[in-house]
This record gives structure tokens, sequence and C-alpha cells, in this order.
């Protein structure tokens, strides 16, 4: 009844502040005056885990970490591959050896260049952690000539001990990598904060404590000051390349896993950038300049431990029946924010290349993967000893918000037609994540995921058993055989591979459930300009800038 009345007053609330600012009009001091703040403020959903590029892996650290470096790569918001401290490079005829011309116009915030061997420091780095505080180091070590030796199964690893992984700065602006075998992507997965540059006299190997300190760095921002808890202050780098075209002197990202009090915030003027709001906001801004929906690359899933939970979800035919048993259109209607949801029957979401158009398109037209059936479900259930007299008892474990528990409370309504009784469970947004992600305790989970890089396997290597984040709960030997297969493979006979790994992994074998993809629900201070947003569902503020009042 609590959150239900704080809802209610904070849409209340919402809508007199609309009224309010349709009767004053849009114009005034905001904008003849030409002035812009010289303070950006922006709101994250969650504590960052670490400001430790080869650690940070989620999209609450990359809403800082973006704004304070200068990768060789960064994701266009058309998905593509950009230049940014790579100016070219160029690929052997064995397409294995990878040449990377670096530009010279490239500082840290103390004034030092930043080189080669920064770069390739960080990534060595990165590869030394160890896949259990670096998941994406699998980013390297899958791929470069010699680093499949160092750093699995979270064994960490000197660098010094690394002379045969295939990295190396052949002159202060030339970077070496040699593949193992052919990638097709590699340039892409090298937008990964596993690629970053470091020093060694500020981020020394094998140390977690390093970057809670004010520490240099080579982006458009470096910090001023550093509290996870509340707020992270970042001012301009004057040896950033472009400074002169930065307009905002400073920006403030003010934690707040609340998207009520983000909402509250931006309504009352202390933010001007709300990242984590609730998809209510679609109707309270509507055909309002400050609703800022952008495309991403998204899918939103029902996570089934298949190995480390109860003896029922290791039955290929209960996953299969919890697969038919709910109707993704509900859970769309039940969200109720028109275009920004859509219904997903395979785990890559739309937005990738395929063989003739999109790669999620084309598979559903040919054979969708998923469908609502809950008589067919009932029958599985039935097959395996549940029935209304003697239900499945699960539990769904997810972090609580809005959008979650509107999903939450679709799946449990839906999986009781089918002799589920679900207990829903919530934890702290960092407690679940641990509790999900590295230890596998859970039922069933919400699962959720942006692209890290363009191109399907971005999704599909999650359940690679070689890149498992944390305790292994889904995945089998046949499907790395599939995808290691699609890696041998180029153009179609590649992409038909990876929808044949899809559909084992989803159709066959039901190990994950995909509920829906969606887009990026944003609220930005009317007249902000320079922000970018990515297909990974996050922004850049490089060149942001809002208008003084």
């Amino acid at each position: 009844m609590k959150n239900t009345m704080k809802k209610l007053l904070v849409a209340l609330l919402a809508m007199m502040m609309v009224f309010s600012l349709a009767a004053c009009g849009g114009e005034g001091d905001n904008g003849d005056s030409g002035a812009i703040k010289d303070t950006f403020t922006y709101a994250l959903g969650g504590e960052p885990n670490y400001l430790d590029p080869a650690i940070a892996s989620d999209s609450v650290a990359s809403y800082v970490l973006n704004q304070t470096y200068f990768p060789l790569f960064s994701i266009g918001a058309d998905g593509s591959t950009v230049k940014n401290a790579c100016v070219d490079y160029s690929l052997d005829a064995s397409r294995t050896v990878y040449t990377f011309k670096l530009t010279e116009n490239n500082y840290w915030s103390d004034g030092q260049k930043v080189v080669a061997g920064d770069y390739v420091y960080g990534m060595l780095r990165a590869l030394g952690l160890g896949s259990g505080d670096s998941y994406y180091s699998y980013f390297i070590r899958n791929y470069v000539k010699g680093a499949s030796a160092y750093g699995a199964d979270a064994t960490t690893a000197k660098i010094a001990d690394m002379t045969d992984v295939a990295i190396k700065a052949v002159d202060d602006y030339t970077i070496e990598i040699t593949l193992e075998k052919p990638c097709d992507y590699f340039v892409g997965l090298m937008t990964a904060g596993v690629f970053y540059p470091l020093r060694k006299d500020f981020a020394p190997e094998l140390d977690y404590t390093w970057a809670a300190n004010l520490h240099p760095t080579n982006g458009p921002f470096v910090y001023e000051s550093i509290d996870n808890a509340t707020e992270i202050v970042m001012v301009k780098n004057e040896y950033f390349y472009d400074a002169a075209n930065i307009p905002t002197n400073k920006l403030v990202a003010k934690i707040m896993p609340d998207p009520d009090a983000q909402l509250m915030a931006f309504q009352q003027g202390g933010i001007d950038f709300a990242s984590n709001v609730d998809s209510s906001v679609t109707k309270i801004y509507a055909g309002q300049p400050e609703l800022v929906i952008s495309d991403s690359v998204i899918n939103y899933y029902l996570m089934m431990n298949a190995y480390r939970s109860l003896d029922a979800l290791k039955d290929v035919n209960v996953r299969k029946a919890i697969q038919l048993g709910i109707d993704r259109s509900a859970i769309v209607t039940a969200l109720d924010a028109g275009e920004v949801y859509y219904e997903l029957y395979g785990y890559v979401p739309k937005g990738f290349a395929g063989v003739n158009g999109d790669f999620r398109a084309e598979q559903d037209a040919e054979n969708q993967l998923i469908k609502t059936d809950k008589e067919e479900a009932k029958r599985l259930m039935a097959a395996a000893g549940y029935s209304e007299a003697n239900p499945l008892k699960l539990e769904y474990y997810y972090n609580q918000a809005a959008m979650h528990d509107t999903v939450a409370a679709v799946l449990k309504v839906q999986l009781a037609d089918i002799y589920i009784d679900l207990t829903l469970r919530t934890g702290e947004l960092r407690t679940f994540f641990d509790d999900r992600d590295q230890q596998g305790n859970f039922e069933l989970a919400r699962g959720a995921m942006s692209a890290d890089y363009m191109d399907p396997t971005t999704f599909l290597e999650m359940a690679n058993s070689k890149n498992l984040y944390g305790k292994p709960t889904w995945g089998d030997a046949h499907y790395d055989k599939l995808l290691a297969e699609a890696d041998l493979l180029t153009g179609t006979e590649r992409i038909e591979k990876l929808h044949e790994a899809e559909t084992y992994l989803v159709q066959e074998m039901s190990y994950t459930c995909p509920l829906f993809g969606y887009k990026q629900i944003a609220l930005a201070a009317a007249g902000t300009t320079g922000m970018e947003s990515s297909p990974q569902g996050n922004y850049t503020f490089w060149y942001v800038s809002t208008p003084a009042k």
C-alpha cells in the first residue's frame, strides 16, 4: 500500500508540473539568452560497482566511464564502430594480425602523453585480473594468440609472465595484436573497457582499490570527487584534445536507485537528466521535449537455473513449459508504454544484421523459437508430476523497481495457470547481481542485457561455458561447439550457424525464456543538446549543454 500511495503521489505531482510547464510556455529566460549551465547533473540507477574499466561490467558504471576515457573505439549512435584514439588500422592477408595506428594528440589529465604502451598495459592488466574479477577479459583471452593460458577460471597472472601474449606496442603510436584465428567482429570487441588505457603508477596489477581514489583519465572529463554511495563529480580535462569544444565544465552523477526519486528530482530541477525512470513517464511527458526515447539493443528474459537449483529445472520439459505458459503480449500490455516494449521470441533482440535483414526478424519469420500454448504447457507439467493440487513451487528473484514489479506480477499470475506456485523475492541491486551472477543463488531470476558490441554473438556468447559470469547455470558442450563452428565461418554461413545455435539454446533445450525487448527511456531538461545514445542503452555527455534558467 505504501508503494501504491507513493506512486500515486508522484504521478499527481508530475501531472501538476506538466500543466504548470504548459501554462508558463517554453520560452522566456530559458533559451533567449543563449547561456548554458556550467554543471550538468544526471542520475544513475545504482552504485557503480567499480570505476576500474577492466572490472566494470554494468551499464551504471558505463554511464561514468563513458565520460572519463578516450578509448581506441566506441559504439556510435547508429551501432557502427567509431574510431577514437585509433585513427586507422589494417589487417594482414591471414586476417589475424591487426596493426592499429594511434593519434598523437592524446593526453592524460595530469598532462602526460597517452602512448600505445598505456593501452597495451590496460589490456594485459585486465587479462591478468582473471575472469572472476574481469569478466570481459574473455574478449582478450578467447581471441588473442597466447592469451588463453592466463586468467581463466578466476586465476590471476602477472604481466611479466605474459611474454607469449600477442599484444605489443610497436612504437609509441602503433599497437599490433595477433589473433588465434580470424574474427570478423574483433574490432567491435575493442569498444569494451578491458581495452581502455591505464598506467601502472596509478592502476597497479591485481589491485582492486585504486579506482576509489582520484586518478588521471584521458577522456573529456576527470574525477574531482568520488563517492559511489552519493555522487561522482567530474570536471573538464583541459588536456583532452578537444577540450576547447567541450561546453560544460562539470558533470555530477547522482546515485539514485529509485526511479520515483529520479522523477521527482527531475521535476524539481535537482537533476538535468534521469537515466532510470518508470515507463509511466511516457504518458506524463507525452509530446513534451523532455521525454527521450532512443533505440537500444536490449533483451529482458527469465533466467532458469538449470544446473544449480531444483531438480525440476534440470528437466527440459519443465523449462519448455515455462516458456509456453507465458503470454508476452500480456507483459507488454501491462508495461503500458506504447512503442517502447516489444514481444521477444528469441534471445537475440532486434538490431543486428542477419542474412538478408534483421537477425531477429528473419528467424521469427522462418521458425519462431517460442510461442504461447498453455494447454501444451500444462500437459508437460502434468507429465512431470505437477497439477493444480500439487503445484511446482519456484522462487523468482529480482531487484525491485516498478518495471520489474510489473513483470513479476504478470509472471506469477500466468505461471499459476500451468501449475507453478511462484514466490516473489526482491534484493538490493548489488546483492541481487552478486547472488545471480557470481553465486548462482537463484531458481528463476530476472535477466536483461544490452549489447556489448554489435554482433549477435554479444548475446549468444553469454551462455558459452568458457564465458559464464560466476557460477554456471545454463549452456552445454554442444552449444559451445556450435559457437566454435560459427567462429570458423564468414558471411551467410556464419549467420546461419548462429541461428542454429540460438535455436538449440532457446527452442531445443529451453535454457532461457526471452520475454521482451525495449528502447531506452530517459528525461532530459528541455533544450539539452549534445547527448549521444548508443544501442547499449546509455549515453555519453562529452558535448552536452543545458540552457541556463
